[in-house]
């Protein structure tokens, strides 16, 4: 093997590349290796890190040198160098060492960046500025501070350090600064409000200039005007629904630090302060649920821009509450990620034109239009179509005669172009009204917004019906990523129900969630209540949901130990383990009978929610053979937070709590059993799907009655046409429970039906997304909503056979076992991991299959290759080591890089 055989790459700080503006004064420094060789092993590295790229150069790293470390890892390595104050860059780089101890080049450099760690490094004010009339209905108000820059002197760099309640856009002597929208991410604002660091040293001119805020109100403040949708049952003091209705109120504020660096080292900053200017803006409305008003012509000419006159603006006024703290938004912000041109336009009345997008997404629409000035045009999305006309079905909920709508007045300066800024809707139609001329198909765009974080995996195979499955999964992923609370319905609720994002997505794999999931344990933990209970849904500022469901409250924790799997990460899971703790002795204080008491949906009880033929104001309903009594889920959710809180216990080398907890999950699981199996059936409660697969999945049955309690599973899988009647608590546990078990043939079985309640069903019914409710027709109800997500998983898992083993961390152990069922004659899967890429990829031709492998360098893995007759002969690599065959499988042992294993 020669020198170059493995180079670093890839390196990451805190999981992102080369951030600007984190908090965070110990980061976890992480890299991949990628060598077109095989079996390549990673046996120690050395890290070292400068104050400047150049003293690297000369191999003088004044912060830090770690030396060389014997050790495999390759993530999670904390900083020891040199603590960085405010505003300070590290640049770092790597080495490895990897098989008979060859030594790599050094890695390209990397960089982060702090932002400001400590209070007094803001000299900026949260500053408002509404006028008395507008302070309840609108405009907002605009911000603007006009400063110079000399001319002799040269910018080093510049930085705005910035932030919105409840969301802002800033500019820059006319133009945007980022690519972000929906800025900041949302908090509890009570809590904590989120500021990002921009590098704006382009923006800048010699001479004067000019920095400008917008502000919307976003979840801040949800204002209510007659006929706009603006509530919200998270915004509703009691319970489904009812009691007395609670509306968000904070009057918009901005708070803005430009820091100009100039070469002498000198500094400038520019900071919001009751110096600033304000005026009443061109936004009428802004309702992050009914939609946003823009009036261009009240767009003030270059009011952003040195050229533009604030004589006559108000000065704007100190806020006087503030939040209690402010933090570096360290997560990937939502930008626009699609632009997705409109595919059919009609006219089913006169002058109303509807617009086809050809799939639902969420984000903006997006208009050019030429006109009059105070033309005033009326955007209504939907889901559907009702007579031609747009239907708002499913997105105001049960709000009687109001409508979720955006409205812009032409300003009459030529073709306009336009879209929301501080709001989103779900959508696939849009309903245009008031166009002054007919529209062109090309005229109308939709923007489809989400985090900017990688995406990780990809499915391919060769039925049409799986693949689009697929699709309307991943769809449905991207709806939800917002915030990193990941809110659900993007419409109705906009909620953050926590077992939304855990239990039910099973499709956490397809996005780099690495640094979204330490930002979602922030807020979780912001929320914990003083008693140590967690709400169900982050962040629920009126404390509505009160949520007794611990499949909903717990759901972070589990999400917090498949994160450490997943990525490594053991800083959040240190960050938040006391309050980790302080949760489950709660849990523990509140048992009856060795289990934790259910309760009914009035306590914020949910079961398991959706399954086929519920309603949601009667989801338990004895009645119904497929619901399954919530003290089944709630034993089942009290499991398996025990079980994570063991494995978090175990990773951060807390060896009694991890044998505490690992014992209160055997003893929820025994008394699972105890409790609800029926010998004379072989189930379990009143024996739905889901009873009897959370009990495989917790391992309750005894292992001399796992084979007969699996096999009534699969009895009543058959007998219900291959159909699963499970809700979003059930589904991913049967299809875990199948997937270990090798029961792909009957998953296979499930994945291609087409009759209810199947995903082929809501195909057949135009689905372009994953709706709420296996009742979805196509005509009403959410299209958008991924809690049903469990199946899709099982095309990664299972199909293609891509998992960890069981006690591995951040892949450095696989596991490839690809599953040959049914027709299908193609099956190519790809996982990105925190070590790098795994492909696995198989071929069937009659009796002859090939599968394809590849494994990322400094792992291993095992490869069970089916067969499809006992006598297959198989060829492979002589480095490849059998390890077991057997009439079934061929079991191999194998290092990294590409392998190919073909039977005839």
């Amino acid at each position: 093997m020669d020198s170059n055989a493995v180079v670093v790459a890839g390196l990451t700080v805190n999981y992102l590349v080369d951030p600007r503006g984190i908090d965070d004064p110990t980061p976890a420094l992480g890299w991949r290796l990628v060598s077109a060789h095989r079996d390549i092993v990673q046996s120690a590295y050395r890290i070292r890190a400068a104050s400047t790229p150049e003293l690297l150069a000369l191999d003088r790293p004044d912060l830090w040198d770690s030396g060389p470390v014997a050790s495999d890892r390759q993530v999670d390595i904390g900083y020891e160098g040199q603590p960085l104050s405010s505003r300070a860059q590290g640049f770092w780089q790597v080495r490895v060492w990897t098989n008979d101890d060859r030594e790599s080049a050094w890695s390209p450099i990397a960089r982060w960046e702090m932002g400001l760690l400590e209070p007094a490094d803001w000299t900026a004010k949260w500053i408002t500025g509404a006028s008395p009339a507008a302070r309840e209905q609108g405009p907002l108000p605009i911000f603007a501070k006009r400063f110079s820059v000399p001319p002799q002197r040269r910018i080093e760099q510049a930085r705005l350090y910035v932030s919105g309640l409840g969301l802002y856009e800033a500019r820059l002597n006319g133009r945007k600064v980022g690519a972000d929208v929906l800025t900041p991410s949302v908090t509890d604002y009570r809590k904590r409000a989120l500021y990002r660091t921009y590098d704006v040293t382009e923006h800048l001119r010699p001479g004067d200039n000019v920095v400008g805020m917008l502000v919307g109100n976003g979840f801040f403040n949800v204002p209510e005007r007659e006929g706009r949708y603006w509530e919200s049952v998270t915004w509703k003091n009691g319970v489904a629904g009812s009691g007395e209705t609670v509306r968000l109120s904070g009057e918009p504020k901005v708070i803005a630090q430009l820091e100009i660096r100039y070469a002498d080292g000198t500094v400038q900053r520019v900071a919001s302060d009751s110096t600033w200017r304000v005026d009443d803006g061109p936004l009428d409305f802004s309702g992050y649920y009914g939609g946003e008003d823009f009036d261009a012509r009240r767009w003030p000419s270059g009011w952003d821009r040195p050229d533009g006159d604030h004589s006559g603006w108000r000065y704007a006024d100190v806020a006087s509450e503030t939040p209690a703290t402010l933090s570096a938004q360290f997560e990937p912000a939502v930008v626009e990620a699609e632009w997705l041109p409109a595919v059919e336009m009609s006219e089913p009345e006169p002058g109303v034109y509807v617009f086809d997008f050809g799939t639902a997404f969420v984000g903006w629409p997006r208009i050019e239009v030429e006109g009059p000035a105070g033309t005033r045009i009326g955007l209504f999305p939907g889901w559907y179509l009702d007579n031609g006309r747009v239907s708002q079905s499913g997105m105001v909920g049960w709000v009687p005669n109001v409508v979720v709508a955006d409205h812009y007045t032409l300003a009459g300066d030529g073709v306009e172009a336009w879209h929301p800024r501080f709001g989103y809707h779900g959508f696939r139609y849009l309903e245009i009204r008031g166009l002054p001329t007919r529209p062109n198909l090309s005229s109308v765009t939709g923007i489809a917004v989400r985090a900017a974080v990688a995406a990780t995996a990809a499915f391919d195979c060769s039925d049409p019906l799986l693949n689009a499955i697929d699709r309307i999964a991943e769809r449905s992923m991207r709806s939800a990523m917002i915030a990193p609370t990941m809110p659900t319905d993007p419409n109705r609720e906009k909620a953050g129900w926590q077992a939304d994002r855990g239990f039910a997505l099973s499709g956490v794999h397809r996005y780099d969630f690495a640094s979204y999931n330490q930002a979602m344990l922030r807020e979780v933990f912001d929320a914990q209540r003083p008693d140590g209970d967690l709400p169900g849904i982050v962040p629920d500022p009126t404390d509505f949901w009160y949520d007794g469901d611990i499949n909903w409250s717990g759901a972070p924790i589990v999400q917090a130990y498949e994160s450490y799997r997943r990525y490594g990460d053991t800083a959040a899971l240190r960050r938040h383990y006391a309050g980790m703790r302080q949760y489950f002795r709660l849990l523990r204080s509140r048992e009856r009978d060795g289990g934790y008491p259910p309760g009914d949906i009035s306590e914020g009880y949910f079961g398991d929610w959706m399954y086929p033929g519920q309603h949601w104001q009667h989801p338990f309903d004895p009645d119904n053979a497929h619901f399954t009594p919530p003290e089944m889920t709630e034993a089942w959710g009290y499991w398996k937070i025990a079980t994570a809180m063991a494995g978090i216990a175990a990773a951060l080398n807390q060896a009694d709590h991890a044998l505490e907890y690992r014992g209160k999950a055997e003893a929820i699981a025994t008394v699972y059993h105890q409790k609800f199996f029926d010998p004379a059936t072989a189930t379990y409660g009143r024996g739905s799907q889901t009873a009897t697969a959370l009990a495989l999945d917790m391992g309750a049955p005894p292992k001399e009655l796992r084979e007969s309690v699996l096999a009534t599973l699969v009895e009543n899988i058959r007998a219900s046409g291959n159909h699963l009647t499970a809700g979003m608590i059930g589904l991913p546990a049967i299809v875990r429970v199948l997937t270990d078990a090798g029961r792909h043939d009957v998953l296979y079985d499930v994945a291609v039906q087409t009759s209810y309640p199947s995903y082929g069903y809501w195909i057949e019914h135009g689905a372009t997304s994953l709706p709420e409710s296996w009742e979805w027709n196509g005509r009403e109800g959410v299209a958008d909503l991924n809690i049903l997500g469990g199946l899709p998983s099982w095309f990664t898992h299972g199909l293609a056979g891509i998992r960890q083993d069981p006690d591995a961390v951040a892949f450095d152990r696989i596991r490839i076992a690809p599953a040959l069922v049914g027709s299908l004659t193609t099956v190519c899967a790809t996982l990105r991991t925190v070590r790098g890429e795994i492909v696995s990829r198989w071929h069937r031709d009659g009796s002859a299959v090939e599968l394809e492998v590849l494994i990322p360098a400094n792992s291993t893995a095992t490869v069970v290759v089916p067969l499809l007759r006992p006598d297959a002969e198989i060829t492979t690599s002589t480095a490849a080591q059998r390890v077991d065959r057997n009439d079934r499988h061929a079991t191999y042992r194998i290092g990294s890089g590409t392998w190919t294993f073909t039977q005839r």
